[in-house]
């Protein structure tokens, strides 16, 4: 039987692949089997995402993950593959959505399934056509430049080679992983390793992608940050990424700025950024590997553009962007049947004009717009038009606090229209109108 199993799991220890091993170790282990065995090899959690960095994958996998629709189809393979090799506790040959040939050995704690190694990207000598075949139908190569070619260079082997493959590794890391200890209790958050170059000095990110190895996060400590300046609690930004509730991670982020930007029109110097800039792609990276990877591109592009001092408004933009990008990274696709009044609770502060009426919010759920009436009241204790006016109106507060767009703009913007309805509405919920309220903080709307 071709299975891995945790032995001597602690009670109460946190049940998920990277609480359960020491993924750095992990990584060593599966490097050396790649080269010992010359296939590609990944493991990856019981959601199908990496929780390894690839080893000798072959160049037209890399090519076809570099493509975002293709690799969320690769994960999802992956996912497939581990559960059928779950449900059987052994080995399970396949084919993925590329045509390649793939096996999964699951990876247990008790009767827990945690994950998969996942191996192959060969081709077989015989019997190729008979596999188990994953339910996506066939990636059209084609449409990636290069990626026919690259298959072209696949190497086909027999299938009794790759059998004995998945026993012995099977047999090795249930062995290493059984002895080894964890490799934290909980979840690995903080500022990326640095790594040099070797070639002018750079200083690179380390979860960047191409052949630059991982540096393992270091542990954000109180001393690491200034003493006067705030901190933001990253088991706090986990939770509501864990849980889908974009609201309260965009609320967290939003106080943490306001008490490191107090003052309207204070500037502060780009690297103040870096602490939050670092907790959010140390989250991602401790969902998965390849989150923390696509997240710190975004911020790497935005360091090097970066010239002079940041104010309020575009510290909260840029923050918000990189949030949205976290939640779009982690939270899986809803189907419309999957959809509830919390998720458009999300889609309303993603975007807070994307639904401006019920009669589209019920649509969204594919409820009737009654029914919709009454349960959206019954959830949030509020109407829905009100609720959504005031999502809107809380925006347009931030921007005539932080920023010197004229109020005809920020109402456009939000989709009031006309203005004297903004004003109408502004001062109904507020009891000033629009342009008072910027008065009110000594910033005169031109």
């Amino acid at each position: 039987m071709a299975a891995v199993t945790l032995g001597n799991v602690p009670p109460d220890t946190p049940i998920g692949l990277r609480e359960l091993v020491d993924v750095e170790f992990l990584q060593q282990l599966q490097d050396d089997f790649a080269e010992e065995t010359g296939l590609a090899m990944v493991t990856v959690d019981a959601a199908g995402i990496p929780v390894t960095e690839p080893s000798r994958f072959t160049s037209l996998c890399t090519m076809l993950r570099k493509d975002p629709e293709i690799r969320q189809r690769c994960f999802t393979c992956d996912a497939h593959g581990g559960f059928q090799s779950a449900i059987t506790r052994k080995l399970f040959v396949y084919r993925c959505h590329a045509g390649l040939v793939d096996f999964s050995v699951p990876v247990f704690a008790e009767e827990q399934y945690l994950g998969a190694v996942l191996a192959g990207q060969v081709l077989l000598t015989k019997g190729h056509e008979d596999l188990n075949e994953m339910h996506l139908g066939l990636t059209d190569l084609g449409r990636v430049d290069g990626a026919l070619e690259a298959r072209e260079e696949i190497r086909s082997i027999d299938l009794s080679k790759l059998e004995a493959a998945a026993k012995a590794i099977a047999a090795k890391v249930t062995e290493a992983l059984g002895s080894s200890p964890a490799a934290h209790p909980g979840p690995l958050f903080g500022r990326p390793g640095e790594v040099r170059s070797g070639k002018d000095g750079e200083t690179i990110a380390s979860i960047t992608p191409g052949n630059v190895k991982r540096v393992p996060l270091v542990p954000l400590r109180a001393e690491m940050t200034a003493p006067d300046r705030p901190h933001v609690d990253p088991t706090a930004i986990q939770k509501h990424l864990r849980d889908a509730d974009i609201g309260a991670n965009l609320t967290l982020v939003s106080d943490y700025l306001d008490r490191l930007i107090p003052r309207v029109q204070q500037k502060v110097p780009q690297e103040t950024l870096a602490e939050l800039e670092d907790v959010l792609i140390g989250v991602a990276t401790s969902e998965a590997v390849a989150h923390g990877r696509d997240l710190s591109q975004r911020v790497m592009k935005r360091r090097n553009r970066r010239k002079g001092p940041v104010n309020r408004y575009d510290a909260q933009v840029y923050f918000e962007r990189l949030l949205l990008d976290l939640h779009r990274l982690v939270e899986p696709t809803l189907l419309p049947k999957e959809r509830t009044i919390e998720s458009l609770l999300n889609e309303i502060n993603r975007e807070p004009t994307k639904f401006l009426t019920a009669s589209v919010a019920a649509e969204y759920l594919m409820w009737s717009e009654s029914h919709f009436s009454r349960q959206f009241k019954k959830a949030t204790g509020d109407s829905y038009i009100n609720y959504v006016t005031r999502k809107r109106l809380d925006r347009a507060k931030f921007l005539l606090e932080h920023s010197d767009l004229p109020v005809l703009r920020i109402a456009a913007s939000l989709k009031f229209q006309p203005y004297n309805y903004f004003s109408r509405t502004f001062k109904r919920f507020e009891g000033i109108t629009p342009t008072q309220y910027r008065e009110q903080l000594g910033m005169e709307d031109d």
